[in-house]
């Protein structure tokens, strides 16, 4: 989809790059709809552009385009820093697509300006695939170091002079180690309240996830350490915002934004200890609501109401195995009587469409666990009538740095595709929707989830190609002597020392090794 010439935003900053001292491109490389659902894109825009030194202006990635800011058109080699926020490992590849169109040189070894910074969820997971790349990537949150950044880049004009700046909150290419940035204070950390809305008319495919809404997060990390979750382990203790906080940065942001509808944030939703005070004060304000993936095992089911009563028509859950045997295993102890009880109370309150999302290929997992996603579903389906759908969606499972599971590999191709394949009976049953995907993104995001700068090239080779399918990884690849399958299934050793181990996310390996040794109990 191409970005239109002039798009209608509410909000927008746009400065006289003649009056400040550095000049921020901020680089979402993936789609602007995707972009502007992340709330990580209105804060970095709000705090650097809040500094009187510094224009910051937004990039999104166009495939076979040339990047240029939405604020003033300026293609990415007239800015002093390019700040991509690395979210998904699949869009390594857009990220260097966007250099390589811009005529900037890719590798850091060959370039002095500009500067190419990155953060984001896979930057502090694993950046090394991207190292090569990128001069600094800031480990962790953004709060606490976001000033130091910004002065180190105001001031230094070499790379020497950046290093001797930054703290051990970030990573640089000399660099053996970083610690992860961490914000002990939610309600004292800033929050963007005048965030950019798209204006109507727009073409619809450039309507942000939640349209639009006051994005707010109430919450970082989660408690429950579910064994395959990245955000359970390298974003955690869990901390909340209090309801005043909220509230406050509510009713600022419903002016300044000029939204009715309120699109909540949070990994563990919930688990923060005023849910049901802060869903009854939004819906009391007249406001519209939009809630994130729910835990069957709620602390009661008198939210329901209040979610429906504020216009959200669709609930998600992410059982994420069909046997209770396997969520068991993998830290999601719910039971399938829970599930289901849950599901009546939603049904009750007025509830008719659902998501549920599920992973194929979990450790141990056996046929008759893929049978337990069929009976699942079928199960929930006898709850419900006509007027019901349920979207199943069904993903491989990754493995991720940082977890218990990082010593595994991508289940086998061979036998993803026989389980995917009993799990296609589900599309007999005219009201439960599957959506299945393409299971070799499935090994290519794997072998870069675990992958080290060895893949730096590989990464390259594909963002010069014309038009990138998973087809083009794959025959790239090949043409450098690499087997993304084979990367991507290889268990490693308890001993082995990985590329990610020079970030301290805050979890003890010991503990990731015992939790990750109960797989063969």
């Amino acid at each position: 989809m191409d970005m239109p010439t002039q798009l209608r935003e509410r909000n927008t900053v746009q400065k006289d790059w003649r009056k400040v001292r550095l000049r921020i491109a901020l680089c979402y490389p993936n789609a602007y709809r995707v972009g502007m659902t992340s709330l990580a894109i209105h804060l970095l825009y709000a705090q650097f552009n809040a500094n009187p030194a510094v224009a910051c202006e937004r990039v999104f990635y166009v495939p076979g385009e040339v990047p240029r800011s939405l604020e003033s058109g300026q293609p990415l080699g007239k800015f002093d820093v390019i700040a991509f926020s690395l979210q998904f490992e699949t869009d390594f590849v857009h990220a260097v697509e966007m250099l390589v169109r811009s005529g900037i040189h890719p590798y850091t070894k060959d370039r002095q300006r500009p500067w190419v910074i990155a953060g984001g969820p896979c930057a502090m997971s694993n950046p090394f695939p991207m190292l090569p790349f990128i001069d600094v990537v800031q480990i962790g949150d953004i709060e606490p170091v976001l000033s130091q950044l910004l002065a180190a880049l105001v001031d230094a004009r070499t790379p020497g002079e950046l290093d001797a700046q930054l703290d051990n909150h970030f990573l640089l290419s000399k660099r053996d180690h970083a610690k992860r940035a961490y914000i002990t204070d939610l309600d004292s950390a800033f929050h963007p309240v005048c965030q950019i809305i798209p204006e109507p008319p727009y073409p619809s495919e450039l309507e942000p996830t939640f349209g639009q809404s006051l994005l707010v997060e109430i919450s970082r990390g989660c408690d429950q350490r579910c064994n395959f979750c990245m955000t359970s382990y390298q974003c955690s203790p869990r901390r909340e915002r209090s309801l005043k906080t909220l509230m406050h940065l509510i009713d600022e942001g419903t002016r300044c934004s000029v939204v009715e509808k309120i699109a909540l944030l949070a990994s563990g939703f919930v688990d923060h200890s005023e849910l049901s005070p802060l869903l009854y004060a939004i819906v009391n304000a007249g406001h519209q609501l939009s809630v994130p993936s729910l835990r069957a095992d709620l602390p009661g089911d008198h939210i329901f109401p209040v979610i429906f009563q504020g216009g959200q028509r669709t609930l998600t859950f992410a059982p994420e195995a069909g046997s209770e045997r396997l969520r068991s295993l993998i830290g999601k102890s719910i039971s399938d009587d829970t599930f289901l009880q849950t599901f009546e109370s939603a049904i009750e309150a007025g509830f008719s469409q659902f998501k549920l999302y599920f992973m194929v290929g979990l450790p141990t997992e056996s046929d008759e666990d893929i049978q337990a996603i069929q009976d699942f579903c079928i199960n929930f389906l006898a709850l419900t009538d006509k007027r019901h759908r349920i979207h199943v969606s069904v993903t491989p499972f990754i493995p991720k740095p940082h977890t218990p599971y990082q010593w595994l590999g991508l289940t086998p191709l061979k036998t993803l595709k026989k389980r995917f394949q009993h799990l296609e009976k589900l599309r007999r049953y005219g009201r439960i929707q599957l959506d299945l995907p393409i299971l070799r993104w499935g090994i290519i995001q794997a072998a870069l989830s675990r992958g080290s700068s060895d893949l730096a090239p590989l990464i390259l080779d594909v963002a010069q190609q014309a038009g990138i399918t998973a087809g083009t990884w794959f025959q790239c690849a090949k043409h450098q002597g690499l087997n993304l399958e084979t990367l991507a299934t290889a268990d490693y050793p308890a001993d082995i020392t990985f590329a990610w181990d020079r970030i301290d996310v805050g979890i003890n390996r010991n503990t990731l090794l015992r939790r990750f040794a109960k797989i063969e109990q």
